[in-house]
């Protein structure tokens, strides 16, 4: 019975997902500048430009989300092949306390080299959680170093004009974000 639940729920996913599911009047997205694991300004308009992008929101040491959605993308990307060239992961922290941008690169290295880590003060980090409609909340003793944090564990899927056309929730097959891209570059090839 679960398996059979499970490929149901693959089928609805890979289906609601061959087309946008956004009307025009929700705005989700948008330019953004932060930090990168280089230490050098980035931004999704320049950076990023004439490419599809992964964006996900997570913290370096969360215990399951973060790494599970990340391998997650790393597979997707594997399903991709060539087109995996025409792709920019971005992660973006939501904990840049800890976060450092070192940490980052580091965290991110054991994953994909070709991922993107970005920090930047609280007040940027929450201007661009809000742009993309998302949360965050620190859970233990903040003072301490000894907390968790609870955030959005969406995947935003970002077309190469910059425009948020999916939002892929937590635990989806990576085939839902293999055929996401496949979509956006095919309208870019069209």
């Amino acid at each position: 019975m679960f398996r059979i639940t499970y490929l149901l729920v693959a089928i609805f996913c890979l289906y609601a997902l061959s087309t946008p599911t956004f009307s025009n009047e929700v705005a989700i997205g948008g330019e953004f500048s932060l930090t990168s694991q280089e230490n050098q300004p980035f931004s999704l308009s320049n950076d990023a430009k004439g490419k599809a992008v992964i964006l996900f929101f997570g913290f370096t040491h969360c215990p399951d989300v973060c790494p599970n959605t990340l391998s997650a993308i790393q597979t997707s990307l594997h399903q991709l092949g060539e087109l995996s060239n025409q792709v920019q992961t971005i992660f973006i922290t939501v904990d840049p306390t800890r976060d450092t941008p070192e940490i980052i690169a580091a965290y991110l290295k054991y994953f994909n080299s070709n991922f993107i880590g970005l920090t930047g003060t609280p007040k940027e980090i929450d201007k661009v959680v809000e742009q993309f409609q998302g949360f965050y909340s620190y859970a233990g003793d903040v003072n301490g170093g000894q907390y968790s944090v609870d955030h959005t564990s969406n995947l935003y899927i970002i077309d190469t004009k910059g425009e948020v056309t999916n939002i892929i929730p937590y635990g989806f097959p990576p085939e839902a974000i293999t055929n996401s891209i496949k979509n956006i570059l095919n309208k870019t090839k069209s």
